[in-house]
């Protein structure tokens, strides 16, 4: 008996060396498709994500042609009529430590065919010089450094000069020289 189970154990060892090389095939073919599969869904994946990248800058180009549209279809303001400084202001600034001046040329815009405002204006250019040095005279030289602070100070000049004018109101303040030395 014992030589019957040594040939069933050889017998039977036969056979699931068949089962063992068979399977040996199917686990590699398992492989295989797993790995297609894979490929698959990262081809899917970067063809999602190619498609939501369109859409994004898509959307995102449209919203600043928009932007860009808005600006070019205003349009531009009437022409002023300009009131001239004979003289150039020159100021020393307010700066402590450093001295420093302002040299400045600018130009009053207002609306057009107003005689009495052109009038008062001529009138009261000694008064709109000394409104001009005194704001001038209160700027630093870091107050004057950039567009924006430039921007404020027409502002500022604007609605002093307004203040004190009966015939009407400047509409524009135009820097033809800056200089801050």
């Amino acid at each position: 008996m014992a030589g019957e189970e040594i040939l069933d154990d050889e017998e039977g060892g036969g056979e699931a060396a068949p089962a063992e090389a068979a399977g040996s095939p199917s686990s590699g073919l398992n492989k295989i498709v797993k790995i297609l599969i894979y490929v698959a869904l990262g081809t899917v994946g970067l063809v999602i994500m190619a498609v939501i990248a369109y859409y994004v800058a898509s959307f995102a180009a449209a919203r600043q042609y928009k932007e860009v549209a808005s600006i070019a279809v205003v349009k531009p303001p009437p022409p002023t009529e300009n009131f001239n400084f004979t003289d150039d202001f020159r100021v020393n600034t307010a700066d402590t430590g450093d001295p420093h001046f302002i040299k400045l040329r600018l130009s009053l815009g207002y609306e057009l065919g107003n005689p009495a405002l052109t009038a008062e204006l001529g009138q009261r250019s000694p008064q709109l010089r000394n409104i001009i040095n005194l704001i001038l005279a209160g700027k630093t030289r870091e107050d004057l450094r950039t567009v924006q602070d430039q921007l404020e100070l027409r502002e500022e000049i604007k609605a002093s000069i307004n203040h004190v004018l009966s015939d009407g109101k400047i509409s524009e303040v135009y820097f033809n020289e800056f200089i801050v030395n």
